[in-house]
């Protein structure tokens, strides 16, 4: 079962360098021949993932990514920087337009070529939407609706290895009618002694019956300049979405 628009552009856009500091404190006293010392050991690394986040929102992003798995072939994919507006039901927000090219692979699969890897269906520019003040995304407003988000949670401001949380929840339409719903939850685990990596993870299921339609994780390098780095991408659509079982896709972003 192919799921189109409004499914497959969720599928396509669901979506710090501080040195660890070593404290040590030597005490000496010399007294009577007699010494001592105490040392603290140095706590857990803790970045700013909100700032990090508003950063990347705000200045946008841009991405050259190698498509291997299912789907192969190049993806380039830019969110520009925000600009003031509204949604279409008039709400505050600011917003970021969306450009793709993708080239692929000659031999490539009709799921890769009309359905996930399109070029945004031949240049066409989607808006993201996002909250003037938490930054988290929102919906267009459109009436009928497309994708719909509800209970959204800010990033917190400082987070360590083992972090997590729920981030949002969504639910997509196609014809004013529900066709599927998901849920974004986010972690951070340890990368090197002065980043974090932050994991986000979008697992969308079919409105009725509740069956996976895919799982999507994203991977960004959490520097200490509280800045996000597009590290890489996994997506897993299951046979409902392909038509030819389940699948495994994976998107690498080239580095500067």
């Amino acid at each position: 079962m192919f799921l189109n628009g409004a499914t497959s552009q969720l599928l396509k856009t669901t979506n710090l360098k501080l040195g660890l500091a070593l404290l040590s404190t030597a005490m000496l006293a010399a007294c009577g021949g007699g010494d001592s010392s105490s040392s603290t050991s140095p706590g857990p690394l803790t970045l700013n993932l909100n700032s990090a986040w508003e950063k990347h929102v705000v200045g946008g992003s841009s991405v050259t990514g190698a498509i291997s798995g299912y789907c192969q072939g190049t993806r380039v994919w830019t969110l520009t920087s925000t600009y003031s507006g509204t949604t279409l039901d008039g709400k505050p927000a600011i917003i970021s337009n969306e450009y793709e090219t993708d080239f692929m692979a000659a031999d490539s699969n009709q799921f890769c070529t009309t359905y996930l890897y399109n070029s945004n269906d031949g240049g066409k520019v989607y808006q993201s939407y996002y909250d003037p003040k938490t930054y988290v995304p929102i919906s267009s407003g459109s009436n009928p609706p497309t994708t719909v988000y509800l209970n959204q949670v800010p990033f917190p401001n400082s987070v360590s290895a083992g972090s997590s949380g729920i981030w949002h929840n969504t639910v997509t339409y196609e014809n004013s009618v529900p066709v599927a719903s998901g849920i974004q939850t986010w972690s951070v685990t340890a990368d090197t002694p002065t980043t974090l990596m932050l994991i986000t993870n979008d697992k969308a299921y079919t409105y009725v019956g509740k069956q996976l339609l895919y799982n999507q994780t994203n991977y960004y390098r959490l520097n200490a300049d509280n800045t996000l780095t597009n590290l890489r991408k996994n997506i897993q659509p299951t046979a409902l979405l392909t038509g030819n079982g389940d699948q495994n896709i994976d998107e690498v972003y080239q580095q500067p």
